[in-house]
């Protein structure tokens, strides 16, 4: 009897902790990868090869000295686009600045790191179509080209957007 016990706790405890990106709210165990920065114009940008939802992940580039990625221009969006590496990243793009305003009040999206909302939203295709999305991701599709999608903040977007949950795609003034 104890043995099944210690048996269905390990499988349950290996369950969650390949899993706490999909279905459950629990604190994933950090990489122990090392983060590599690069370098394009007066900032430097990191892909985080750790799976979040986006308000987790907005905390975890704040760890790391930066915000999620905010976007000023079509040159840095196919640099994003390319240092993602065909994985799906969460941008720091959202409603979540407009207090009280969410879904489908929002008044507006705005950058994470409070920088200015000069670059019109780049809509993958089939997008917007969640009125009450108030975050946005590049997806891993093979007909994405840095094209943005919105969705949820506190869910992982579905299979048919994008094979794998997003990663962080961290950004940073230069040292």
């Amino acid at each position: 009897m104890l043995k099944a016990v210690v048996l269905l706790l390990g499988f349950v405890g290996f369950s969650l902790q390949q899993r706490c990106y999909q279905s459950y709210k629990v604190e994933c165990a950090k990489n122990d990868q090392t983060i590599e920065w690069k370098d394009f114009g007066n900032n430097s940008y990191a892909l985080v090869k750790e799976q979040y939802w986006q308000q987790d992940a907005e905390k975890r580039c704040i760890e790391l000295g930066g915000h999620l990625v905010s976007i000023h221009s079509k040159e840095e969006n196919d640099f994003v686009h390319n240092l993602r590496n065909n994985n799906s990243v969460w941008i720091g793009r959202n409603k979540l600045n407009d207090p009280g305003k969410t879904g489908l009040t929002a008044g507006h999206y705005s950058w994470s790191d409070g920088t200015p909302d000069d670059l019109p939203v780049l809509w993958d295709k089939r997008q917007p179509n969640e009125p009450w999305s108030d975050c946005m991701f590049m997806a891993n599709r093979e007909d994405n080209f840095g094209e943005w999608s919105d969705y949820f903040c506190d869910q992982n977007p579905p299979v048919y957007y994008t094979p794998n949950p997003p990663y962080a795609l961290c950004k940073k003034p230069k040292a």
